[in-house]
C-alpha cells in the first residue's frame, strides 16, 4: 500500500500546486503534520495536504458558497460545507489516480470533512497542521489585502489558542509572534 500511495500524494501535491493559490499552505500542512508526527500514515498525510482542496474547483452550477465571517466559531455552516466538499473533491482525485482502497478513501474523507473539528487524536493533529502552516502562509497574505486590524489579530489569536499540544504552540509560536508584529505596524 505504501508504494501505491507514493505515487497518488505525488499525483496529488503536482495537482495541487498547479490548481491552487494556496498550494504553499495545502502542502506545508502536510510538512507540519509529519513535524508534529513522524509515524504518521500516508492516510492522514493525504488527507492534510487535501483538507482544502475544494479550493482548486469553481463552484458548480447552482451551489452558493456559505457567508465566511473568518471566525470558526461563527462559521459553522462554512466549516461543514468546506469540509463536506473538499472530502468529495478528494475521493473523486483519489479514484481517478488509482486508489481502491475503500477504507483508506473512506477515512480520508472523513478526516477532511472533519478537519476543522477537535475532538480525537487525529483530527487534533490535522488542526495543529493546518494551523500552523496558516499562520506561517497564510497570515502575511492576510495581513497585505485587509484592513481590519483587530479582526486579524482576533483570527491568528484563536488559531493560536486552539492548538492543542505544546509542541504545536512552540513550533506556530514564531509565526504567530511575526503575524502579530505585523499587524502592529499596520
Amino acid at each position: 500500500m505504501a508504494e501505491q500511495f507514493s505515487n497518488i500524494t505525488n499525483k496529488l501535491e503536482n495537482f495541487i500546486r498547479e490548481k491552487n493559490v494556496e498550494a504553499e499552505h495545502m502542502l506545508r500542512t502536510g510538512f507540519w503534520l509529519r513535524e508534529l508526527d513522524p509515524m504518521v500514515d500516508e492516510v492522514i498525510y493525504v488527507s492534510a495536504i487535501c483538507h482544502d482542496i475544494e479550493r482548486c474547483f469553481p463552484l458548480r452550477e447552482g451551489e452558493i458558497k456559505p457567508f465566511k465571517t473568518g471566525d470558526d466559531k461563527n462559521d459553522g455552516e462554512y466549516l461543514a460545507w468546506h469540509g463536506q466538499r473538499s472530502a468529495e473533491f478528494a475521493e473523486k482525485l483519489l479514484r481517478e489516480f488509482g486508489l481502491a482502497d475503500e477504507k483508506a478513501i473512506d477515512r480520508i474523507k472523513t478526516l477532511i470533512a472533519e478537519h476543522s473539528l477537535d475532538g480525537t487524536p487525529e483530527r487534533d493533529l490535522m488542526m495543529d497542521a493546518d494551523s500552523i502552516s496558516l499562520l506561517e502562509n497564510n497570515a502575511p497574505l492576510f495581513i497585505k489585502s485587509s484592513k481590519d486590524k483587530e479582526k486579524l489579530r482576533q483570527k491568528f489569536e484563536s488559531e493560536f489558542v486552539r492548538l492543542s499540544s505544546e509542541k504545536a504552540k512552540k513550533l506556530a509560536e514564531p509565526f504567530y509572534d511575526m503575524a502579530m508584529e505585523m499587524i502592529n505596524k499596520l
